[in-house]
């Protein structure tokens, strides 16, 4: 009788943690659709130089973010604008970190801030601006989700840069519930 009700209450216990465990979630995360001017390798990460700056961008990683980092390692400041083409989302697209290239301490540049789209960014000589793009249409992305990424580049003269790459949400697999894994 003992191990009937036992039975009963360990099956009954897994139906109910079975039945509240929410599915897993689709993982997307971009890669390229179609012709670009940016040098590309087979791990995702595009790269090429603007005014001067080594600016990279890693598509590889398991998020779905787009990580853009910028180095300016000539000798002038550079202003950068990183968003969709054609589009502005109104709510932030990301984050931006500014850090010296060789600094290692936290307190060597202003903590993260929030980027909204195509906001000029200005890279002092030896920085480094590192674009953290969460959500580049200023919305969860969705399978098949397609648009242009621009990287714009302007120096002190005035003269502008500019390179694109079009992106397309694709499905990497699942991930589990709470973001673990």
């Amino acid at each position: 009788m003992a191990r009937t009700l036992w039975t009963r209450f360990l099956a009954g216990s897994l139906l109910l943690a079975a039945c509240n465990t929410p599915p897993p979630r689709p993982w997307l995360r971009y890669q390229q659709n179609g012709p670009t001017n940016w040098g590309t390798n087979a791990e995702g990460l595009h790269a090429g130089r603007l005014h001067g700056a080594e600016v990279t961008i890693d598509l590889g990683k398991r998020q779905t973010r787009i990580e853009v980092q910028v180095q300016n390692t000539g000798s002038a400041p550079v202003e950068f604008r990183v968003g969709p083409e054609g589009g502005q989302p109104r709510a932030a697209i990301g984050e931006v970190l500014l850090r010296p290239i060789g600094g290692v301490t936290p307190a060597a540049g202003p903590d993260m801030q929030p980027y909204g789209a195509m906001t000029p960014i200005k890279v002092e000589p030896g920085f480094r601006a590192t674009f953290y793009l969460d959500s580049p249409l200023g919305r969860e992305p969705v399978f098949g989700q397609f648009f242009v990424l621009a990287v714009e580049a302007r120096d002190a003269a005035g003269v502008n840069e500019r390179r694109t790459l079009p992106l397309k949400a694709v499905n990497a697999g699942t991930m589990p519930a709470d973001g673990s894994g």
